[in-house]
């Protein structure tokens, strides 16, 4: 049997799950239940800075500690400035933050679970395959 590839989780679908949307909290069930849930530290911050007060922040921080963890690396931040530069050249503008998480993903081979549709722009990333409908 093979292992399939853990999944790093994109801040887009932690607010889906977190708000009890239906696709988000069954995609990342079967996620849980396989143990492949990986998250970084920009996804963390992001999940973090919606809290609406300091309670959310420390019982949404917390029920954030449990996921894997895969740290930034410095090459990380050179390869997201890279696929910013790319896409802007192309006429795309995304977000810097979609792009290092973009590239942490890309350098550990992680398949990212999003429903950010700006990531459908970045070549050499695998997205993880749920009928999720639209993305935003």
């Amino acid at each position: 049997m093979a292992v399939k590839a853990n999944v790093l989780v994109d801040t887009s679908v932690w607010i889906d799950f977190f708000s009890g949307e239906e696709t988000a909290v069954a995609g990342l069930r079967n996620l849980i239940d396989a143990n492949r849930i990986t998250i970084c530290g920009q996804i963390l911050q992001e999940v973090l800075q919606g809290s609406r007060d300091e309670k959310a922040f420390e019982k949404l921080c917390g029920q954030m500690q449990i996921w894997n963890r895969e740290s930034e690396e410095p090459d990380d931040f050179v390869e997201a400035a890279r696929i910013f530069a790319q896409l802007r050249w192309a006429g795309v503008t995304i977000t810097p933050t979609d792009c290092l998480i973009a590239a942490v993903a890309i350098r550990r081979k992680l398949v990212l679970f999003t429903r950010d549709s700006d990531f459908d722009y970045i070549e050499g990333l695998t997205l993880y395959p749920v009928s999720e409908g639209p993305r935003q």
